[in-house]
């Protein structure tokens, strides 16, 4: 019996040891099921870039024919050649600044533009030339900036001191050059009444803004004439009139046309990019290629402004009484008809026939 309970207690003890081999080798899960482990971290992988902030939209963009160069594409020696020559020029005083300022433009009242012009005393004492000229008529003589802002109008008083001011800044460098910009001085006082009047029959929206951005298209043209005029071959022929050939020839001479320049400059002296992208764009509107935005038109609008005021002050476009721009054969006008429908283009010419405009061409 003894010798039964000694074979019973070996055998026990074989199969727990069997066991627990068994057990080493195939260890049983805990109760609770460990969660797998994470798998090892990727690299880190950079954030993306923030989204920038939400900027206003450029109602001046339209698709060209990628004829006329921008001053963003110019390389960068001749780039700064140019603003050195521009630099040149005299700066225009700081009342410039506040006048064609975007919220200045939309909302000053005539105190605050009184106000402003008497800071500038040579532009009031012209502004007071102006109005009291003989061809207003007057009984008695206007004798405050308050009166011929009243007599006048806010926008015309305003774009007379804006000339007056760029004036200052765009002197004529030669003599022989005096004429010239005598033209385009005219020329840029018929665009802007022009404009102001275009307005008031369409019923056109910031009509200031538009002749404001009218007067500093010319400034492109002051600078360009200056350039040309001190090149090797400035007694050659002048650059063509119409608005195409014209911007490419001082492409070609001067590495840029009046338009960007005319950009190039007016970013040069700080002025507010809401009024400089409107004057570039309009100088650009000419090489636009259909489908166009809604915004084309009222370009289209400001150049065929500034075109006819110029043909105006060369004597080039003459009996007003009878002129209808949806027949005038003109190069400027086979560009510019297609971007503008047939009641402005009536409009154009009947604003032409006004009496404001009478007497602003007298």
């Amino acid at each position: 019996m003894l010798e039964g309970l000694i074979v019973l207690v070996l055998a026990l003890g074989a199969l727990a040891l069997w066991w627990l081999l068994r057990r080493g080798a195939h260890p049983q899960q805990p109760v609770a099921a460990a969660r797998p482990s994470a798998p090892p971290p990727r690299p880190a992988v950079p954030a993306p870039a923030a989204a920038p902030a939400a900027t206003v939209q450029d109602d001046t963009a339209f698709a060209e024919d990628g004829r006329l160069a921008r001053h963003e594409a110019l390389a960068a020696a001749p780039r700064q050649a140019l603003l050195e020559a521009l630099r040149a020029l005299p700066r225009p005083p700081r009342a410039l600044h506040q006048l064609v300022a975007p919220e200045f433009v939309a909302r000053a009242s005539s105190s605050e533009l009184a106000e402003l012009v008497m800071t500038e005393p040579v532009v009031a004492a012209r502004v007071m030339a102006a109005v009291n000229a003989p061809l207003y008529g007057l009984r008695n003589p206007v004798t405050s900036v308050g009166q011929a802002i009243t007599f006048l109008g806010l926008n015309t008083v305003r774009n007379l001191c804006l000339q007056h001011l760029l004036r200052e800044a765009m002197p004529a460098p030669n003599p022989a050059l005096r004429q010239e910009f005598d033209i385009l001085w005219s020329s840029s006082a018929i665009a802007s009444e022009l404009s102001l009047v275009l307005a008031k029959r369409l019923q056109l929206p910031d009509a200031a803004g538009m002749s404001t951005q009218l007067v500093l298209h010319f400034l492109g043209r002051f600078a360009a004439v200056t350039l040309l005029h001190t090149q090797a071959e400035a007694s050659s022929a002048p650059p063509p009139a119409a608005l195409q050939a014209r911007a490419l020839a001082e492409q070609q001479r001067l590495g840029l046309s009046a338009g960007e320049i005319g950009s190039l400059l007016l970013q040069d002296w700080g002025l507010p990019a809401a009024m400089e992208a409107p004057t570039r764009a309009i100088a650009r509107i000419a090489f636009a290629v259909p489908p166009l935005p809604a915004q084309a038109a009222r370009l289209a609008l400001a150049a065929l402004c500034a075109s006819l005021a110029e043909r105006i002050a060369r004597r080039q476009l003459t009996a007003l009484q009878d002129y209808a721009p949806e027949q005038d054969p003109h190069d400027d006008l086979q560009v510019l008809r297609p971007l503008l429908p047939a009641p402005v283009l009536a409009a154009v010419g009947d604003a032409l026939r006004e009496p404001e405009m009478a007497r602003v061409l007298a």
